[in-house]
């Protein structure tokens, strides 16, 4: 008896080794039983090897996925794939689990599994939105996010009208909606399924009567001579602008989809083109005349100086220089040597004489309203104007100077024939207002110079004071 005891416990210790060694024998990292996963035969695969298998079964199926939304009756395809995700991690854990529980028990299950292996097993795995943020890029690079029918109110001006076209009421898409029944969708398998998209109402803007206003407003531009375009009249132009009140009381009023007009408030300029065409030098302002003696180099200088000023014209705003028109009297310039008074005494230098050229214009200002900017009278006393009614002048100063302060340009005749010189100021009479240059003495060579403004009635209604002179006699 106890030798068949030894016997039994000698077989079992010689069935336990050879279990232990079987055991050892079938300890590897591969799966062994028949399952596929998503229709991907992992037997014989390592984990991670059947995780590459599935993943790249995945993306073979999955690579063009996308979804299908209608919204308003278009239809936009929303590639899905970029979001989604496959996590085959716990059917890959079933399936390795076989041959892979403790160490010992390795044995029983390589000789269950050959004995017994049991039907081939089919696991499924779904995918999964697993990057949101991806799933709104897919939106966007759709369109259907920029989808939008509602209609913005527009303006136009058409003549002296402002007409806004009040916009419309619309759809647009959803998108947080959209995003989560894209999420159900691709979670409940249904991605071949179309979808009706979500949709929010959405509303014109109110228009912005302000910037419109800003936009529209035009101040009247008065008809002008270009000296750029070689003193062509320049087309006047209205002046524009908005009662915003009013445009938005006529707004209020008005229904989605109809179209609102606002008469503008149109201001005609001061001086239309049709002013400047029939105003243009149509009248004398001013004029003087001084007669000329004197020797050949005097009157040489006269001829020249005459020339450089005739025909200048002067647009509104703009002032003469008298220097600006002559230059510089040098003999290379071809003026003349001539009397000219230099500290008390009469010299001879070249422009000598022009100085009475310039006291003809500053005397023929004088009979006008044009406003004197810079005048000097002589040091000792001239025959050829009255005193106080001179104007000496010097390179480079002292300078004449008078601005044109009308409202339309004026022009200077400078003629210089017969020994007189001749000065007429042309330009528009802007109103019935005459006016007569005064002198008054107010000492043996020292005299004050008044303008003084009459009315069509011939009443005085302003004196002026323009300037003092005060003279040496002749040596």
């Amino acid at each position: 008896m106890k030798k068949k005891w030894i016997a039994a416990g000698a077989v079992l210790a010689v069935l336990a080794a050879a279990y232990l060694i079987l055991c050892a024998a079938v300890d590897d990292e591969v799966i062994w039983k028949a399952v596929s996963i998503n229709g991907v035969p992992v037997k014989g695969l390592s984990v991670e090897e059947a995780g590459q298998q599935i993943q790249e079964d995945f993306r073979k199926e999955y690579g063009e996925a996308s979804v299908r939304v209608r919204l308003d009756g278009q239809e936009f395809e929303i590639p899905v794939f970029p979001a989604l995700g496959l996590d085959p991690s716990g059917e890959l854990e079933e399936a390795y689990r076989m041959g892979h529980r403790l160490w010992i028990l390795q044995g029983a299950d390589w000789f269950m599994n050959k004995i017994h292996p049991g039907k081939p097993q089919e696991l499924e795995v779904f995918p999964e939105v697993m990057e949101p943020d991806k799933l709104e890029q897919a939106m966007e690079a759709s369109g259907i996010l920029d989808y939008d029918s509602h209609v913005e109110t527009s303006w136009e001006q058409i003549g002296t009208d402002l007409v806004i076209h009040m916009g419309t009421s619309g759809a647009a898409a959803d998108g947080e909606q959209l995003k989560e029944q894209l999420v159900q969708v691709i979670e409940g398998r249904q991605m071949g399924e179309e979808l009706q998209c979500p949709v929010a109402e959405t509303h014109p803007e109110l228009p912005d009567l302000k910037k419109i206003a800003d936009e529209l407003y035009r101040d009247p531009v008065d008809a002008a001579l270009s000296r750029e375009a070689g003193y062509e009249i320049q087309p006047s132009s209205p002046g524009i602008s908005l009662d915003i009140e009013a445009a938005q009381a006529a707004c209020a009023a008005s229904a989605e989809g109809t179209d609102v007009v606002v008469p503008l408030t149109v201001t005609q300029p001061d001086i239309t083109t049709e002013d400047m065409e029939e105003n243009l030098f149509r009248d004398e302002l001013g004029s003087y005349q001084s007669r000329v003696t004197g020797d050949a180099g005097k009157k040489h200088n006269i001829s020249l100086a005459a020339g450089f000023c005739d025909e200048v014209i002067l647009l509104p705003g703009e002032t003469f220089s008298y220097n600006e028109h002559i230059g510089n009297t040098t003999l290379e310039r071809g003026f003349e040597l001539a009397n000219a008074y230099q500290d008390g005494d009469v010299v001879k230098e070249p422009g000598g004489g022009v100085c009475q050229v310039s006291s003809t214009i500053y005397s023929a200002v004088l009979q006008t309203d044009l406003e004197v900017i810079q005048r000097r009278f002589h040091s000792m006393i001239v025959t050829y104007v009255p005193y106080g009614m001179d104007a000496t002048v010097s390179w480079p100063e002292p300078d004449f100077k008078f601005q044109n302060n009308h409202q339309y340009p004026i022009k200077l005749s400078v003629k210089y024939e017969n020994d007189v010189v001749s000065v007429q100021i042309i330009g528009t009479k802007e109103s019935d207002i005459t006016v007569k240059c005064v002198v008054e003495q107010t000492g043996e060579l020292s005299y004050k110079t008044y303008r003084e403004y009459y009315d069509g009635a011939g009443n005085l209604v302003e004196r002026e004071y323009i300037d003092s002179s005060r003279y040496k006699p002749l040596p």
